[in-house]
């Protein structure tokens, strides 16, 4: 019953709720909305994605101010034998209405110094109004609980030769559930980048992350139904607290012997059925970044960047002693670390008008720790998160672009890594969208993207006798608009 609400609960909203890998958000800037690859970037959103790349923009000053307004649907299914319907659908709606990408560089000569501010993990919140499977089974595992428990007492009380008490003819539950989290971890990203020769530049930098997760729930209101064979000290049929069902049985002759038992149980299922929890996790880390770009010649744009893994260690503060009935402990740390990755792209164009962009995103998952510490004790990835994409853009005229992508992710965890709280499926995902440049000074993208999931599930054994395997699947759906504008000076 203690894992009603779970720690583990965090990663509803603390993984990529968007693009990227597991952990990651990649979908940093409008324009990366409207092509969905910007991996060889040469613009101003290059100081996410290629700070190398940023010596190719002209001397002066340039910014860059984005926004995506950002929504997410997780439905969840699971069949366990004890639940009031079977399957039950659960679904919690993430929304994420403020995404900001501000970006800032100083380019001059062969230098350009840049800075960046983005979510770089998180970014949303999600709400449960149902609560979720692995919730839910915890208060419908108390009919076969109290059915098996209860069973005992009504079978000594038969074989001291009196009729069945029926004690145990527990038939159903219900209860309230709600879980609502948020999660945000800003990056703060600063980078020095030189042109050694017109062929290839180099960058180093730094990102400093900030990581919030904060969550409240609670489990109430909690009620059986039982059907004893009448007796006067209660009323048959009952409904109430599962607590108060033992305590009144424990009044009666044949409760009398056990009542110590009883009781004791009712105490403790008291506190297991009314949970609260008010969190929040907080920490920080650092991310060192290299980059290179590579131009061969006025065609073709080649971009490497490596980002090593950041290490978090977010502290738990536990307000009111709302800690979920034990599960969460004031001033605990929670290992929340993000994977390095290895990012490459490529830029062509092969006319004037027209742009073609290709990249790859590898991210190391199998060297993280995703089981909360970092012994790496559950092996939870077989191979690692690999995010594609490709984009086309089209000049219509000097002031009128229109672009499309495709992106892709394959995704890289077993079983012990998906369950109801998080899990990951490959996606695809199809982005389009338009620039516009209203003058030298200012230009301005508009894109839209949509992300369907590959359905996925896990069968687990219901540790029960003759109880069937549990079936749970998992489905997603992200839809994202951004807005940017560009300036140059």
């Amino acid at each position: 019953m203690k894992k009603i609400l779970t720690v583990v609960s965090a990663l509803v909203i603390t993984g990529s709720l968007f693009a990227g890998g597991l952990v990651t958000n990649t979908n940093q800037s409008a324009y990366m909305v409207r092509m969905l690859c910007r991996n060889a970037s040469t613009d101003v959103d290059a100081v996410y994605y290629n700070p190398a790349g940023l010596t190719k923009l002209a001397d002066g000053f340039h910014f860059s101010v984005n926004n995506q307004i950002i929504g997410q649907t997780k439905t969840i299914t699971n069949d366990y034998y004890f639940l009031t319907e079977r399957p039950t659908t659960y679904i919690g709606e993430v929304s994420a209405p403020i995404f900001p990408g501000v970006y800032a560089v100083y380019k001059i000569n062969k230098f350009a110094f840049s800075l960046g501010f983005n979510p770089v993990g998180g970014g949303g919140g999600a709400e449960y109004a149902t609560g979720l499977p692995s919730f839910e089974m915890q208060i419908a595992n108390l009919v076969p609980g109290l059915q098996s428990q209860l069973a005992t007492l009504d079978q000594g009380v038969i074989a001291g030769g009196y009729p069945d008490p029926g004690f145990n003819n527990v038939s159903a539950y219900n209860g309230k559930i709600y879980f609502k989290g948020s999660s945000i971890y800003f990056g703060y990203q600063a980078n020095v980048s030189y042109a050694l020769t017109d062929f290839i530049s180099l960058a180093v930098g730094a990102r400093y992350v900030a990581a919030k997760n904060t969550y409240q729930g609670y489990i109430k209101d909690v009620t059986i139904t039982a059907a004893p064979a009448g007796f006067t000290t209660m009323t048959t049929p009952y409904t109430g607290t599962p607590g108060d069902y033992l305590r009144a049985i424990a009044l009666t002759p044949f409760g009398a012997s056990s009542a110590a038992t009883l009781n004791g149980t009712a105490t403790v299922l008291d506190g297991m059925t009314n949970v609260e929890a008010d969190v929040v996790e907080q920490g920080s880390g650092y991310t060192p970044i290299v980059s290179v770009n590579i131009t061969p010649n006025e065609m073709f744009n080649i971009a490497l960047k490596y980002e090593f893994k950041t290490k978090l260690d977010l502290k738990t503060t536990v307000k009111d002693g709302k800690n979920a009935g034990g599960m969460f402990e004031d001033g605990a740390t929670i290992v929340a670390d993000m994977p390095a990755f290895l990012s490459a792209g490529v830029g062509l164009r092969p006319t004037e008008k027209l742009y073609l962009a290709a990249g790859i995103n590898y991210f190391f998952d199998k060297n993280n720790d995703y089981d909360g510490s970092r012994d790496l004790v559950v092996k939870m990835i077989d191979k690692n998160f690999i995010d594609y994409s490709a984009g086309i853009e089209y000049a219509l005229t000097e002031m009128f672009k229109i672009s499309a992508g495709y992106a892709g992710t394959i995704t890289g965890v077993n079983d012990k890594y998906q369950n109801d709280q998080r899990y990951s499926l490959n996606t695809s995902t199809f982005g389009g969208g338009i620039g516009l440049t209203l003058s030298p000074v200012i230009d301005i993208n508009l894109g839209g993207m949509y992300t369907l999931y590959k359905d996925g599930g896990k069968t687990t054994p219901s540790g029960i006798a003759g109880v069937p395997d549990i079936h749970e699947t998992y489905d997603t759906k992200t839809w994202i608009v951004g807005i940017g504008v560009d300036l140059h000076f």
